[in-house]
């Protein structure tokens, strides 16, 4: 609820419904321009007016002065929106202070109005009344042309009632269904004014202060309907519509209050002491009533008990047979059960040993054909397998004579590569020989195929290292024959190294040479 009206400006034309619906009592907005350049974006919910160079510019053939939702252009940079003004219903708080009453009471009146800027012309409205309301009259001045109108109008009504009718004017709303008919006497009434819910309630009073109250909340709703008629009258040209005028409180002088509360408080109490002894009386008739039932449950009970008892006895009676006759019935069935157990085990042993024997029987036969079936087959593998094993050896004969052919095709071939390769071996093993002689220094090279003159080298090459050696001796023993003609029996190994024709060593290692 607003407290005033007023003017704003915003940054752009797209702020505007939100800056109404945040705040209360806002009715016109200078924006600063669009969103869109050489583009007029006007959002819905709000009049525009839009001007060129300060010049006002109507929309369309009809030449309304409020454009509506949408974008529109292009434009030149000077044209754009000038002013934006609310279309939503506006609540202005308009209180009025100390206003007498018809006996001379001050009391002050809380009043809203409702009222909305016209101009819609979806609803037949001039749009021109918009321009006319920012240009000629503006928030400010219609809160003032408001509150003046409205205190002259609230201050008449309440000079034209007593302050005990007062309070009527406020529940005017609520109680507007009412059926209160007057005539040309204030104080006649018809006979269905009056419909009492519960006296205990809401107490008892006099009639005349019900028809008071009744007659009050008539003439509060008929001041308020007059007033907002009024108010229409004076506005209505300016482009302002008031859709209606609530008054939501009325405050009395404080000892004026507390005389009417003390009055209420009296009925409340007589309602108290009322209902308090209405609470009594139920609470002991129904103590009597509750002690009568109770008397009555017991006889019925006992009565309810006695005639179970004598049913339980016959149901009883009943039971036993019952039992008897199923005991008889059990101890029959018991006897035919044994018989046909006795007749189903028999059978069932003959209808086993027939499955028995009739399963031996065939495995029997099974066993056999398949013994049969195993022997036919391993006879007739055996047999493939000596054919298998035949055409084997066949094969692998085959293929070992192709063998042999192509080993002996092979070394017919290689024959003289053997033959290179033994020569070649045989010089290696010379080469070893040699190497071996070149190293030995106890060599002796000579240069004659003379086998004593080479007899004597050997045995002047032993004789020079040690003479009391058994090669020396044996030495000396050679050349002493060789003097004389004679043969001596020597040592193998020394008969063996002047046989050769080549050079022997000393202490025991012999070599030899061809004589080149």
């Amino acid at each position: 609820m607003a407290t005033a009206l007023m003017t704003d400006s915003c940054a752009s034309i797209s702020n505007g419904p939100e800056r109404f619906a945040e705040e209360k009592g806002l009715l016109v907005l200078t924006p600063g321009g669009s969103c869109l350049p050489f583009y007029l974006a006007i959002p819905s919910g709000c009049y525009a007016l839009v001007t060129s160079k300060g010049a006002d510019i109507d929309y369309g053939d009809d030449e309304s002065a409020v454009w509506p939702p949408g974008f529109h252009g292009p434009f030149l940079p000077w044209t754009g929106v000038s002013h934006l003004v609310t279309m939503e219903t506006v609540v202005l708080d308009l209180p009025v202070k100390q206003c007498k009453t018809k006996d001379n009471v001050s009391v002050s009146i809380d009043v809203a109005l409702a009222f909305r800027i016209t101009g819609d012309s979806s609803k037949g409205e001039d749009p021109g009344l918009v321009r006319r309301f920012v240009q000629q009259v503006g928030p400010r001045g219609l809160e003032q042309q408001l509150r003046d109108a409205q205190e002259e109008a609230v201050r008449a009504m309440a000079r034209s009632l007593k302050h005990t009718e007062i309070y009527g004017i406020r529940s005017a709303a609520s109680n507007a269904t009412t059926n209160v008919t007057t005539t040309g006497d204030d104080d006649s009434v018809t006979s269905s004014e009056i419909s009492y819910k519960d006296e205990t309630l809401e107490g008892t009073y006099n009639k005349s202060d019900r028809r008071a109250a009744k007659k009050a909340v008539q003439k509060g709703e008929d001041a308020t309907m007059q007033m907002r008629d009024r108010l229409n009258r004076q506005f209505e040209p300016q482009g302002v519509q008031i859709l209606s005028v609530m008054i939501k409180s009325i405050r009395l002088p404080s000892d004026i209050t507390e005389q009417q509360t003390a009055k209420t408080m009296i009925i409340s109490k007589q309602a108290q002491q009322r209902m308090t002894q209405q609470v009594t009386m139920q609470s002991t008739r129904m103590e009597e009533d509750t002690a009568t039932l109770l008397q009555g449950f017991d006889e019925q009970r006992e009565q309810e008990t006695t005639s179970g008892a004598e049913a339980l006895n016959a149901e009883q009676v009943k039971l036993n047979d019952a039992i008897a006759q199923v005991e008889k019935i059990i101890a029959s069935i018991k006897e035919e059960s044994v018989v046909t157990v006795d007749n189903i085990t028999a059978q069932n042993s003959l209808e086993v040993q027939r499955v028995k024997n009739r399963m031996y029987e065939t495995k029997s036969k099974v066993t056999a054909e398949a013994e049969r079936e195993s022997a036919e087959k391993l006879a007739k593998t055996r047999v493939e397998a000596e054919t298998i094993l035949s055409k084997a050896r066949i094969t692998r004969a085959k293929n070992e004579a192709k063998a042999m052919q192509i080993i002996s095709k092979a070394e017919g071939e290689i024959a003289p590569w053997v033959e290179k390769l033994k020569e070649h071996e045989t010089m290696l093993r010379q080469m070893e020989v040699f190497k071996k002689l070149a190293n030995n220094p106890d060599l002796v090279i000579s240069g004659t195929s003379d086998r004593d003159t080479n007899l004597v080298a050997v045995a002047d090459a032993i004789m020079m290292g040690n003479d009391n050696t058994t090669s020396a001796i044996m030495a000396e023993l050679a050349l002493l024959g060789n003097i004389t003609n004679t043969q001596p029996q020597l040592p193998k190994s020394l008969g063996s190294a002047s046989q050769s024709l080549g050079v022997s060593a000393r202490h025991g290692s012999y070599g030899f040479t061809n004589g080149h």
